[in-house]
């Protein structure tokens, strides 16, 4: 029997499938590695695994969002140094934007934390 959690990677592999037929077909955005890093870094990685800190509590949350964020980096580090400058720095954005979401995720986690002990 297929695991819940291997089900959603399942389904964020389908549409990751779907997104890159759809965009094949149309040729909107066919060359962009904007979109690229969109469709393999946002549904392929990050989605499910925010789908799954929020449903999920056999891992706790925390993990899942450090996890999905760190992905997302070396995605981005690893396959996208070929894009033109623009396409990079949007990447890179994307990237600061996710980070600056982890560390306030990891704040806020933090402080209900310690009020919670009080």
């Amino acid at each position: 029997m297929v695991s819940r959690e291997n089900r959603v990677l399942l389904g964020s592999l389908f549409l990751v499938w779907l997104a890159v037929t759809i965009v094949g077909l149309t040729g909107i955005g066919a060359e962009s590695s904007v979109l690229a890093f969109v469709v393999l870094a946002g549904i392929g990685i990050v989605l499910p695994q925010l789908y799954l800190a929020a449903t999920d509590d056999d891992v706790p949350g925390r993990k899942r969002v450090r996890i999905a964020a760190v992905l997302a980096l070396v995605i981005a580090m690893l396959g996208f140094s070929g894009a033109d400058a623009t396409e990079r720095l949007i990447i890179a954005g994307l990237v600061a934007a996710l980070l600056v979401a982890v560390v306030a995720y990891e704040f806020t986690a933090g402080y209900r934390g310690t009020a919670a002990e009080r």
